[in-house]
């Protein structure tokens, strides 16, 4: 994928003010969180982020900055320039930056090496080899916000957030196998076009692997870029997907320009990018995802309701009106 320009950049910061709500903390504290997760990173990677949170930091409260100080003073290697723009901020954030630093910088015990350890083992104990380790696993926490962040955003953001999910830092790489029916976008299809919306929902949750109750949520979303990013990360092919469009939802099926609108984001989003949406959707509630089982292929709509999802509280986030444009 093409590399976002600086106007890109700048576009996903303004994710802002809408209702009332500002959305800039939120962003920059996920997007810190999903920065120190991972030990290491390429210039590439760091000169990213480095330029969102520059840009963030002078549109967000003390406590957040602060927040991010305590959260880059425990990484190993923190942009340089991001420290030293919280270094010079408010007393509370540099006291919270000068606690972490100097709690990373203290002497650690030093722990007794067997004497028998074979040169084979001195490599697999190599701290190099750990800090390239990247975590396996999304928290909760982190896949909420940005959850939340993604369905209170209007169109033009969500297309922004699509476009550059990729640029911060790699998400975690384990997550739950899609599965891989290649009868999916038909049944789906049967489904919308039948109206039978929990049927249509039990069909996509089985498949992406998430809980009943996100499920519901892609499937009623009144913008339409759930399904399309459903849609891509199970490879149902465009002329399905409209035609699911047109159906599922009526908020979304009512105005053609906006199925079209929806049809042609599926052709600029990658499939990673995709991927990595729906890996945030899993990591919601591990295990309602868990206790979704793939939907036999004959008759999968008509499949044994798997265990009922356990409900997840939403993130304290309050609702902001969406308007497609």
């Amino acid at each position: 994928m093409e590399m976002p320009s600086l106007r890109s950049l700048e576009g996903l910061t303004d994710i802002g003010l809408r209702g009332g709500v500002d959305m800039r903390p939120t962003l920059l504290r996920v997007l810190t969180d999903l920065y120190v997760q991972k030990l290491t990173h390429t210039a590439e990677e760091d000169r990213h982020y480095t330029e969102l949170a520059l840009r963030l930091l002078d549109s967000v409260d003390a406590a957040t900055r602060a927040a991010v100080a305590t959260r880059l003073g425990r990484h190993l290697a923190p942009p340089r320039r991001v420290l030293e723009r919280l270094a010079g901020d408010l007393p509370e954030v540099t006291a919270a930056l000068r606690q972490e630093t100097a709690a990373e910088s203290a002497p650690r015990p030093v722990e007794p090496k067997p004497a028998a350890l074979t040169t084979a083992g001195r490599q697999a104990a190599s701290p190099q080899q750990n800090l390239d380790t990247a975590p396996s696993t999304l928290s909760a926490d982190i896949a909420g916000e940005l959850n939340e962040l993604f369905f209170a955003a209007k169109a033009n953001e969500r297309r922004l957030i699509l476009l550059n999910l990729h640029i911060v830092a790699a998400l975690p790489a384990a997550r739950s196998p899609l599965v891989r029916d290649p009868t999916i976008g038909r049944r789906l299809e049967a489904a919308a076009l039948a109206r039978k919306r929990e049927e249509f929902v039990q069909a996509l949750a089985q498949s992406l692997r998430i809980s009943r109750q996100q499920g519901r949520r892609v499937a009623g979303d009144e913008l339409g870029e759930p399904i399309v990013v459903a849609a891509k990360a199970l490879a149902i092919s465009r002329d399905l997907l409209y035609r699911i469009l047109l159906f599922v939802n009526t908020a979304v099926g009512h105005s053609v320009e906006r199925v079209h609108a929806l049809a042609a984001l599926y052709d600029e989003i990658s499939t990673q990018a995709a991927h990595d949406l729906v890996a945030i959707w899993q990591a919601l509630d591990a295990d309602a995802a868990a206790a979704q089982r793939p939907a036999p292929a004959a008759d999968g709509l008509g499949a044994r309701e798997p265990t009922p999802a356990r409900r997840m509280p939403a993130p304290a986030l309050r609702s902001v009106r969406r308007e497609a444009s």
